[in-house]
């Protein structure tokens, strides 16, 4: 099973902020009612004075026109998640984007990895960031996986230690694949190495930064408008560390706090945030998608992608009717999709 996004300590206080903000500002409506003129005000001075514009339409154009079926952290019901091994696999399978995790090594090096820790993942325990980069190249991704039985893979699998971001770029630009960078880390160390590899590689139309914390791509468009950036989000995702929204994030007054951020943020994201930020894309989780939101999106020059797609019925849908990328375990259904495609093209005959 892949983990879900976790959510830190330092994410817990700026949610607990965030709520803090928000009740303040209904006190004030309530004891100050002309506030309900002035606010709206402030507010609207403050977005156009630090709102960020879109890459330009040809940048967008140009990436978006060759995503269709993207490999969520490679093909990881073939080969381990994040693993070179995963990497090749989804491009050989179909995939015409990889997605990955991006963290930093003890000593500065942006690897790829999705949890905090890496006890799930690999032979090594402990937070990422207090690895060395040599430790987590010796680390084995292969040891807990175990290959599903519906892949088209064979052979065994082979030890793969944690890679590099400059590997997988290197990779993807040698194979002409897009890539999605998924980011939790805002520092100001990891957005110079996202910048520098962009410039270096010239990725601006092979590639995109998303993130479900907003202030992740503010710093990345801040820092390079030219970089395409994405809004990762999903119901309910302050409160609950579950898709289904049955396992609670925090407890007590913490969890009301996120629930009433969680309210909020859903009205801001399909209202001002996206182009506050200037990001160029809501990828969505496949729960949360239907048509009427992704026409409301489009008419707000928004495209939408989708995470993570694992029914070929519903991929067809959404890749074929909704015509809107996805992100999916199993880039190997990509040739079934092309048959049910035709099929569907031709009447269901």
């Amino acid at each position: 099973k892949l983990a879900t996004v976790t959510v830190t300590m330092d994410e817990q206080k700026l949610v607990l902020s965030f709520a803090v903000v928000l009740l303040l500002i209904a006190l004030i409506l309530f004891f100050f009612p002309m506030a309900a003129i002035l606010i709206p005000i402030i507010l609207a001075i403050i977005y156009h004075v630090n709102h960020l514009n879109r890459c330009e339409n040809e940048t967008a154009v140009a990436f978006f026109s060759g995503w269709s079926f993207g490999g969520h952290r490679g093909s990881p019901f073939s080969f381990p998640e994040n693993s070179m091994s995963g990497f090749a696999q989804a491009v050989k399978e179909g995939a015409d984007l990889i997605e990955f995790d991006l963290a930093l090594s003890k000593d500065g090096i942006a690897v790829i990895m999705h949890d905090d820790n890496l006890e799930r993942t690999t032979d090594l325990t402990g937070p990422v960031k207090e690895k060395t980069l040599g430790e987590l190249r010796a680390a084995n991704l292969a040891v807990k996986f175990t290959r599903n039985s519906s892949s088209p893979a064979s052979g065994t699998v082979p030890r793969d230690g944690v890679p590099t971001l400059e590997e997988v770029i290197q990779f993807a630009v040698k194979s002409n694949v897009r890539m999605l960078f998924d980011v939790k880390d805002y520092s100001d160390e990891m957005v110079g190495i996202i910048v520098k590899f962009f410039e270096t590689y010239n990725l601006y139309q092979r590639a995109i930064v998303c993130s479900f914390y907003p202030w992740v791509i503010y710093k990345v468009k801040r820092a390079s408008p030219g970089i395409l950036t994405g809004l990762t989000w999903r119901q309910n995702f302050f409160a609950f560390s579950d898709l289904d929204a049955q396992v609670p994030r925090y407890f007590g007054l913490s969890h009301y706090a996120a629930q009433m951020v969680d309210v909020s943020y859903l009205f801001m994201l399909k209202t001002w945030l996206p182009t506050f930020l200037g990001a160029d894309l809501l990828l969505t989780n496949e729960k949360d998608i239907c048509k009427s939101y992704v026409n409301a999106m489009r008419d707000k020059g928004m495209r939408v992608a989708v995470w993570t797609v694992n029914d070929i019925v519903q991929a067809q849908w959404m890749v074929g009717s909704l015509q809107i990328p996805i992100l999916t375990d199993f880039p190997f259904c990509s040739t079934q999709l092309k048959n049910l495609d035709r099929f569907v093209n031709n009447g269901f005959k």
